[in-house]
């Protein structure tokens, strides 16, 4: 019996432990982590690097949610960019998490073939500036947590095939805060 209640009381205990290790990586909504195989961190970037420490590339594209006529504009460091300067890419496939946990493997010749971006803005509008989002000089904002963001994983539409969509429609991925390298 107090074997029994001792047992009990150590599995809660790491999975309490567990619970509150990955928590942990999440504290920081506006960062992502590139991690190697095994979980260890690489490099932790924040959107701030991310505008700061990489070439910025712009998308006007559509997602798989907008209307087919609907171009947003979207700004950030291409994905390829930020996984060689952590030391992982090689051709190397990466899971993508989410900070609800979703995940999503991203095969090492989808990065190559069509280069994703991590968005980190997009393009001010009309509306933007009537709602006082933007200032009338203000080219960029942030992405907020409704339209996607902070960061958001964002593909050219146009140039994915056919096929992709929706059946590859994962590979969006909203609110990513973590890059881990697989096999």
């Amino acid at each position: 019996m107090q074997y029994k209640l001792i047992a009990s009381a150590f599995a809660a205990t790491i999975s309490f432990l567990n619970i509150q290790a990955r928590a942990a990586i999440y504290d920081a909504p506006d960062s992502i982590t590139v991690q190697n195989q095994s979980g260890a961190r690489l490099m932790v970037y924040t959107i701030e690097d991310l505008k700061k420490q990489f070439h910025q590339q712009t998308y006007k594209t559509r997602t798989p949610w907008t209307k087919e006529d609907e171009r947003i504009v979207f700004r950030g460091p291409l994905l390829r960019d930020v996984l060689s300067k952590s030391g992982i890419y090689n051709g190397i496939n990466i899971k993508i998490i989410a900070y609800d946990d979703f995940t999503s493997d991203i095969l090492s010749e989808e990065i190559e073939q069509y280069d994703p971006i991590l968005a980190v803005e997009q393009s001010c509008t009309d509306s933007d500036r009537t709602k006082g989002n933007c200032d009338s000089n203000q080219d960029f904002r942030s992405i907020t947590m409704l339209e996607k963001g902070p960061i958001f994983v964002v593909w050219p539409f146009d140039r994915l095939p056919h096929g992709y969509i929706p059946a590859r429609n994962s590979i969006w991925v909203f609110f990513p805060v973590v890059l881990r390298q697989q096999q």
